[in-house]
């Protein structure tokens, strides 16, 4: 089996009425969205992670809540195993609540970042939204249109 680098990364679940704060990416499957958030630094607890990658990406201060989903890609298994196929993620999901509003031009911006969207529910299927496994997931009823479950769901290896 090859070796294969483990990256845990924090991500943030922000909701304002109907809306999820999504981060708009340009790369080379062209436009997407992904949730703010990233890698866990040696020593750094996961609401520290997700604390700081808010601060860069959007600008903004968040209050990090709970932890909804748990999420592995493990980057051989997927359609883009030619970029990540020894990258093994574990991607963790926690709702939070945004303190101040987000900048529209963040000052440490993602690669490929190119801007913030507030995205419906009923948009993430139709959009290039990931993890696609999620865009499934979080529709439904309560929460302004969102539904998180009972508790922390474990996704699997996904996309």
């Amino acid at each position: 089996m090859a070796t294969q680098t483990l990256r845990y990364a924090a991500k943030a679940l922000i909701l304002r009425e109907d809306k999820l704060l999504c981060l708009r990416k340009q790369g080379d499957i062209g436009g997407y969205y992904v949730l703010p958030g990233g890698g866990q630094e040696a020593g750094e607890l996961l609401p520290e992670t997700l604390r700081r990658e808010c601060l860069e990406e959007l600008g903004a201060a968040v209050e990090v809540g709970a932890l909804r989903f748990v999420q592995e890609y493990v980057g051989s298994n997927h359609l883009f195993k030619d970029a990540h196929g020894g990258m093994h993620f574990v991607n963790l999901y926690f709702e939070c609540r945004l303190l101040e509003p987000a900048l529209t031009h963040p000052l440490s911006p993602d690669a490929g970042q190119v801007g913030l969207e507030w995205l419906a529910a009923d948009a993430l299927d139709k959009a290039a939204f990931f993890p696609r496994v999620l865009a499934g997931r979080l529709g439904g009823a309560g929460n302004g249109g969102w539904a998180w479950g009972s508790g922390p769901v474990y996704l699997g290896d996904s996309v």
